[in-house]
Order: C-alpha cells, then structure tokens, then sequence
C-alpha cells in the first residue's frame, strides 16, 4: 500500500522530516518537487489517512494510492500542434476511461472527483498561485461526463470548486508530469482541515484587484481555514499591519481594526471609518488602547519566538476580552519548524486549548498559527 501526498515546493525536506517523527513506519518510495509517495503498512485504512492529513503541518493533500498513469509513446514525428490537439481531444476521453478502470479495479464508489497538479513554483514566485487551472477543469468535466454509471451514481456535483461533504469519498487525479498521473483516493473525515474537501487542497480564493497586499490572500484563507467568526463590529488588532492586506480581510467582515505598523498603510486601508492606525512598534503603543480585542492576527517579519515575544505580553493580559489569534512564523530557514513542538508548548501555557498550525496554501516559507479559547 501506497500514500502520496503534496506540499509546497521547497518544503520536501523538511515534510520528510515530520514524516518520519510522526509515522516512523512510513518509507519513501517516490518523490518530486511539491508531491511525495510511501510505502505504508498494509493494515491501514482511510481513516488512517486523514489522521496524517490532520496531524501533518506540511502535508496539503493526502491519499491512497490506487495506481499511477503514464504517458503514452507518441509518433517521433508528430509535430508539437498535432501533440496539442491530441491532448485536447481524444486523450481526455481515453484518459477518463483508463482512471475510472483504476477507481473499478479498486471498487471505489466515488462522491466526488478532485483535479489537480504538483505546483511547479512557490506560491507567489514569478507571479504563480495554486489554483485550479483551465485544462484541468476540462478534465474533471470528462471525467464526471464518462463516469460509469450507474457504479458511480454517487458524484453529485459537477462543479470543481464545490466542496466534498462530511464522509463523502473523493477520487483525487494528480498531474505530476505532463502525461503522468497518479490516483488515489480520500474519505472527508470529521476532524480534517477544510482545505481536504478541495481540489489539491486549494481554497477557490481568487484576489480582487483592489487588494493592497498579498497578505490578503493569506489572512482569507487563514480565516476560512480556522473557522474564526470574526463578525460585523468585532474590535480587531493587526500586528505589522502595512501595507494593510490583512486589515482589508478583517474590515470585509464588518470588523472595527486597530493596524500597529510604523510603516505606511495604503490609503484605502487607512481611509476606511473602521480603521485606525498606530504608526508604531507594538512594544512602544499604550496597552489601554487593547482592552476591547478580540481578535489579533499578526505577520511580522521576524523569527518565530520574537514573534511569540510579541504576541505572549497581550495573549496573557486578564484585561483583554481575547477570542483568540491568527498570525506567521517565519521561517527564514527550513530548520525552524524542528523546533515547533516547543513552540506549541509555549502557546499551551498561555491557556490556549484549541491550537493548530498549518502551512497553507498561500503561505510562503512560513506558517499559519491559529489559537482560540474554547467556548
């Protein structure tokens, strides 16, 4: 038995690494950049897999393998355009018949078919998102178009972004090369983080065009994936706030927001009736300007304990009405993250119980840390 499993490109080594603290029975067996593959013990279950996908930081998807795809041998000949218009027309239908053979094979009943490909950059080099790219979507609607009914009556949904129910069972098809597929399979358990019941694990965020940061893209998803009921009036603080990004995401939901940054906020953040802003480090600002929050995100741009330096003074004061904290820890090497079961500990002794952290999607090389007091 097989597990593959993806993860943000440049972070394999250190993914590797938490694999063999977290599931020492574990064994490599495949990897590229962004996508790895183990051999795993013959006495797990799907049950099994999603307690990885839960409790892995670095793991954005996670499945059963139940076989591989590789590209057919085409004519020396064939000229490029012939190649593309083949691809685009026959190969999909072919393609679609070889996966749903593999999924019979296996007698996978199917609620749900998952679409996507490894990343071929970090998110934000050169301009990349993860997303869900157009011939993809094209795939998924041949798929669903060539499912073989009535065995797979169960797909009740043709939409790709439309997310995977509680206990539905989900094909995942992952494009590791061109040609080259993988196929395997997951159960949306309760308990796993949003992101297993979307394609690759990406939340479909698009970012406006009035976004003043790439922050924004982060603190969204970062909020969709902590379930935080941030809502309309809710007194706020930003830590590091400039240019503004993460602000902008808390004032969409209605929320009062106080931005601490000596650097400059974009006009349209600053200009906002729900914003003010304190043109300052956080350690220099009046503590009574905090006794209304209850909610801090935070994305500073320094090592992890200074940011829990930061964050500790705030996170323990009686005075403060603290629902709880969303924010980064960078880190500006890899090796940072060994160190991160410490740092759950510290967290554990300011009285937070609810605690997760997780390398999201649009995270860069850092990750996202969400503390909540259970209510």
């Amino acid at each position: 038995m097989f597990l593959f499993t993806s993860c943000q490109v440049g972070a394999e080594t250190i993914f590797k690494t938490e694999i063999r603290r977290l599931f020492p029975e574990f064994r490599l067996s495949f990897s590229r950049p962004g996508f790895l593959t183990f051999k795993i013990p013959d006495h797990l279950t799907l049950d099994n897999i999603s307690d990885f996908a839960n409790r892995s930081v670095f793991a954005r998807t996670a499945a059963l393998s139940l076989g591989k795809i590789n590209p057919e041998k085409t004519n020396a000949e064939t000229t490029d355009t012939e190649k593309t218009n083949i691809e685009t027309t026959e190969t999909l239908t072919s393609l679609a018949g070889k996966i749903w053979a593999i999924a019979e094979t296996n007698r996978i009943f199917v609620n749900r078919v998952h679409v996507f490909r490894r990343d071929p950059l970090p998110p934000g080099e050169k301009g990349f998102e993860p997303g869900l790219a157009p011939e993809l979507q094209m795939l998924h609607k041949t798929l669903i178009e060539h499912s073989p009914k009535p065995k797979f009556l169960g797909i009740r949904h043709t939409d790709p972004n439309y997310p995977a129910q509680l206990n539905e069972t989900v094909l995942n098809v992952v494009e590791i090369d061109p040609g080259c597929y993988f196929i395997g399979v997951h159960s949306v358990s309760k308990g796993l983080p949003i992101q297993s019941c979307y394609s690759g694990g990406v939340l479909p965020i698009t970012i406006p065009d009035n976004a003043v940061s790439r922050a924004w893209l982060k603190f969204e998803e970062g909020l969709r994936w902590s379930g935080f009921p941030v809502t309309k009036g809710d007194y706020c603080l930003d830590i590091g706030a400039a240019p503004g990004g993460g602000s902008q995401v808390l004032l969409s939901r209605g929320a009062k927001v106080l931005g601490v940054d000596p650097a400059e906020i974009d006009p349209t953040i600053l200009n906002h009736p729900d914003f003010t802003h304190i043109r300052s480090r956080i350690n220099q600002t009046k503590r009574s300007l905090y006794r209304n929050i209850r909610w801090i995100i935070a994305d500073i741009n320094v090592a992890p304990n200074y940011t829990l330096d930061v964050l500790e003074e705030l996170a323990t004061r009686k005075d403060i009405p603290l629902c709880g904290m969303l924010f980064t820890l960078k880190l500006f090497h890899w090796s940072l993250a060994e160190h991160l079961p410490t740092y759950i500990d510290r967290l554990q002794h300011w009285g937070f119980k609810d605690i997760r952290v997780k390398q999201l999607v649009f995270n860069r090389q850092e990750l996202m840390v969400a503390v909540q007091h259970r209510r």
